[in-house]
């Protein structure tokens, strides 16, 4: 954003010192206290050798609408102190940036077409996200399209002590924290059953204290994983 008050283009800010100001002066740049350029004891005659002088300054400096440069002027010689402060009161001065009006143009047009490059760009990587996530969800499914892939899985988890283990333990568990202990409950060992339910509950319930939790679990998976509860059904029943 360019401050108001600051005159756009070197030239403009220079004629302006020309017609107004004083052959004593100093040209800062930004918020320095050390002046780039100065006539402060006044060693050119004329105003127009300051102006060339500064000119001279600005010939190597791309133009920079951001940085606001200073001119100041004096009635007389002006001497700082020691630590580069001025305590004269200045005649006047003109502050300015470097580019002028058609170039601050350019820089606008410049920065509207990148912007609208970049919000194209952003859109366009969202759009692509969203076609990819898009097609992804309408892939088959691999268990569906590949039997022998998950049978070649399963076998893989029979094969493995460690998931057998676990789901034996978890179904022991899970049934004898659900149900209590039965009165008269027979079909085992020469003791008669209402059901393979009340049989199975009945075994799980004396390997597993936390049958109830674990059932859960089980159960949880069924809700919320149906492909790896019947993967897991299958190695069971294999």
């Amino acid at each position: 954003m360019i401050q108001t008050g600051v005159v756009q283009g070197i030239e403009k800010a220079l004629a302006r010192y020309e017609k107004k100001g004083s052959i004593y002066f100093a040209l800062y740049c930004g918020s320095d206290k050390y002046p780039v350029v100065n006539g402060l004891s006044g060693r050119w005659d004329e105003i127009s050798e300051c102006v060339d002088e500064m000119k001279e300054y600005f010939e190597d400096i791309t133009p920079d609408h951001k940085k606001v440069y200073s001119i100041v002027w004096y009635e007389g010689a002006v001497k700082p102190d020691a630590k580069g402060k001025i305590s004269d009161i200045p005649e006047g001065s003109v502050k300015f940036i470097t580019s002028n009006p058609e170039q601050i143009q350019t820089y606008i047009a410049d920065y509207r077409e990148r912007q609208q490059q970049y919000i194209g760009n952003r859109d366009n990587e969202v759009l692509s996200r969203l076609s990819a996530i898009e097609t992804k969800l309408n892939e088959p499914d691999e268990y569906e399209d590949h039997p022998a892939d998950n049978q070649n899985a399963l076998v893989g988890l029979v094969q493995n002590p460690d998931v057998v283990n676990f789901l034996v333990g978890t179904v022991q568990t899970i049934i004898d924290r659900i149900l209590p202990p039965r009165k008269n409950i027979a079909g085992i060992a020469g003791i008669e059953t209402d059901s393979k339910l009340d049989q199975a509950l009945e075994i799980l319930r004396k390997h597993d204290p936390q049958l109830e939790d674990d059932l859960m679990i089980l159960a949880q998976m069924a809700e919320n994983s149906p492909l790896q509860f019947k993967m897991l059904l299958k190695m069971l029943r294999s």
